[in-house]
């Protein structure tokens, strides 16, 4: 009887320093290698200055629904001289500059359709941050910006864990910019979406 007390007693703490492995194991965080950095710094960010993928790293943001969006589509979405010569009338109107400097628009629906993309969320679903900042013309359901200048800004992703199976967090730094950055991703089967940018 008391050996298989014994007995009993063993294979529960067996079984008990399983169970805490095994629980540890799903906690376990996986750093990425030298290649895995290496990729996402020259095939997910930086390649060239129309990278939309650098732009969500333009603002601060807790939860996709905070990002700003005058941060993000500051640089339209990569494609120039869109706008018709009506449009550009009707800038000029609300601002002198619109004849001398870059005119970026971007369309309700590239903005709704990039952040469903990116960040698994449509444009109502956003706090619209930064939005109020564009030129709006009802007729062609498009936000306009007059800029001379661009906020792209290329980074350096310095290392990456694996919070989750799903969740990873990069820390990175930003061209003419002090300190470090985490962006959090979360993989899916079509890519990553983007979950929290904030400063290190």
């Amino acid at each position: 009887m008391r050996k298989k007390m014994k007995g009993l007693l063993v294979i529960s703490a067996i079984l008990i320093l399983m169970v805490l492995v095994c629980a540890g194991c799903g906690k376990a965080s996986k750093t990425l290698s030298e290649e895995e950095i290496a990729a996402f710094n020259t095939e997910f960010f930086n390649g060239g200055t129309h990278n939309m993928n650098n732009m969500l790293l333009s603002s601060e943001y807790g939860k996709p629904e905070e990002i700003d969006l005058f941060e993000l589509f500051y640089g339209g979405m990569g494609q120039w001289g869109q706008e018709s010569e009506e449009e550009l009338a009707l800038l000029a109107e609300l601002d002198s500059d619109a004849a001398n400097l870059d005119v970026v628009k971007v369309t309700s629906g590239e903005m709704d359709a990039f952040l469903r993309e990116k960040l698994g969320i449509g444009l109502a679903e956003t706090q619209k941050t930064g939005l109020d900042s564009f030129y709006y013309l009802e007729d062609y359901d498009s936000y306009y910006l007059v800029t001379g200048d661009t906020n792209f800004k290329w980074c350096n992703v310095v290392s990456g864990t694996w919070e989750e199976k799903d969740r990873l967090t990069l820390e990175y730094e930003k061209e003419d910019e002090e300190g470090r950055w985490q962006v959090t991703l979360r993989k899916t089967d079509e890519g990553y979406l983007f979950v929290s940018n904030r400063k290190a």
